[in-house]
């Protein structure tokens, strides 16, 4: 029997989500806030004859069905790419993740003895609680190494010391990674032995559409209107309303969808519930206020010029400059360019939106971009030079040391709506990358088609579920 499923957010859970139920033959309306463009974070913005690609995405995954998902949208459009990414401190670049014979190779016998005596420490002495963030790095690789290579760029990230963050999103993003495993990977490797040993973000190589990730999202919007499904951009929710079973979603514009029997919503879970009507409870929406998000702008640079960095990104650890990351669009693909002779730099910066850099203009920004590559000295000419500044709010949901009670106070507490469905990054408050969201979206419609009863809460609990490299 048809149901009629809406899906607030066009991003890759909710176009995965909407694509999955077409298939299945029930009535999806999507609902996008975004005035032009479908897929979310995962979207490909345009100037000219040039790509971007918001916040880089690699397509790689240890789910198959997720990667059966995407090869079958795109089929011959996916090139297969080689991973490169480093970290810049202290004006050096060292590859990321670490490898122990570059880092010697990069840094002073002294610095070396520096970083081994700060592991060898915190190896040895009596092993303290963990709390934050800040407790896991360095009960991991020591004070040195955390302060070298984690410390700077995460609070740029994030906005905050490193001991308010929580431990969880340690455990989520680089959980299997450790000084002993790069040691053991060191040796193995000097004495060509093949190893087996899987460790978290040593993927060398990836999957990646011609032009960018947004391709994909576009193909599969365009897919599902031709199935039947309605797409509608520019929707702001402004409420969401239970009734006698059934779900009604309300707009900014006025405008009212029709009711329907489920609602996905992969909105950021703070302003989705601020509409929810029966209204959760205080404790809920006390809890929720809590939930704080880190919004992201990037600084893009064109210009004439063949030559450049070789990485794909750029993990910038330097505390005179602001900038986080740097990405060079065209080593992502070469079609990310109008032609080889240009070159097009996204600079990341990480804010808040109601801080003074989210509100400096964009000549501001452009200009601040340019010192700041400078500083770095990375290849860089004005000749047919323009730019563009991207502004995308609630790009990542912060973790604080209350994060997994309040998670487990809002899923307990969702039980008591029917028909209400959350997915995906700001759906579920989790960082999850996009093949956890396109899992969490397969999970969702088993669940509203009565194929299964899982949990999408319990995508990506598993630190080694997306990053992990077979070797066998």
């Amino acid at each position: 029997m048809s149901k009629t499923i809406l899906i607030i957010g066009a991003g890759p859970a909710g176009l995965s989500a909407a694509h999955l139920l077409c298939k299945e033959g029930q009535k999806v309306i999507v609902y996008e806030s975004h005035s032009t463009a479908v897929g979310g974070l995962s979207q490909t913005a345009r100037q000219g004859g040039f790509l971007f690609d918001i916040g880089g995405h690699r397509f790689y995954t240890k789910a198959k069905e997720v990667e059966e998902f995407w090869h079958d949208i795109l089929g011959e459009d996916f090139l297969r790419r080689t991973r490169l990414s480093r970290i810049f401190y202290n004006g050096t670049f060292f590859k990321y993740p670490l490898e122990l014979g570059d880092v010697l190779k990069n840094i002073s016998f002294f610095k070396g003895c520096e970083f081994l005596a700060s592991y060898i420490k915190v190896k040895i002495l009596k092993k303290k609680e963990i709390h934050s963030f800040e407790d896991w790095v360095i009960s991991q690789f020591g004070v040195s190494l955390y302060e070298a290579f984690f410390k700077s760029y995460t609070e740029k990230v994030w906005g905050r010391p490193c001991h308010e963050i929580s431990k969880d999103w340690a455990a989520q993003r680089i959980n299997n990674l450790s000084i002993s495993k790069i040691l053991l990977e060191f040796i193995k490797n000097f004495f060509n032995i093949r190893s087996k040993q899987n460790i978290k973000s040593l993927i060398e190589e990836f999957d990646y559409p011609r032009k960018g990730p947004g391709m994909l999202w576009e193909r599969v919007s365009a897919e599902i209107q031709k199935m039947g499904a309605e797409v509608h951009l520019n929707h702001h929710v402004s409420s969401m309303v239970s009734h006698e079973g059934k779900w009604q979603l309300h707009f900014s514009n006025g405008d009212s969808s029709p009711m329907a029997d489920h609602i996905i919503s992969t909105a950021p879970v703070k302003t989705l519930l601020k509409g929810l009507k029966p209204a959760p409870s205080q404790t809920l929406k006390s809890e929720i206020e809590n939930y704080k998000y880190r919004d992201f702008l990037t600084v893009i640079l064109m210009f004439k010029q063949r030559d450049s960095f070789p990485d794909n990104w750029l993990y910038i650890h330097d505390s005179r400059v602001k900038v986080a990351r740097i990405q060079n669009y065209k080593n992502w693909s070469p079609e990310m360019v109008p032609s080889p002779e240009y070159t097009s730099y996204g600079l990341e910066y990480f804010c808040q939106k109601d801080d003074d850099f989210w509100s400096m203009t964009d000549e501001e920004l452009v200009e601040l971009a340019i010192r700041e590559i400078g500083i770095i000295d990375l290849p860089f000419t004005r000749v047919e030079f323009s730019s563009k500044v991207i502004r995308m709010p609630y790009a990542y949901p912060v973790y604080d040391h209350n994060h997994s009670q309040r998670s487990e106070l809002l899923q307990r507490e969702l039980e008591s709506y029917p028909g209400l469905h959350l997915a995906g990054r700001n759906g579920l408050h989790r960082y999850n990358n996009q093949d956890h969201s396109i899992k969490t979206a397969m999970i969702v419609t088993e669940n509203i088609l009565n194929k299964s009863k899982r949990s999408p809460w319990k995508v990506n609990q598993d630190a080694q579920y997306l990053e992990e490299e077979s070797r066998s």
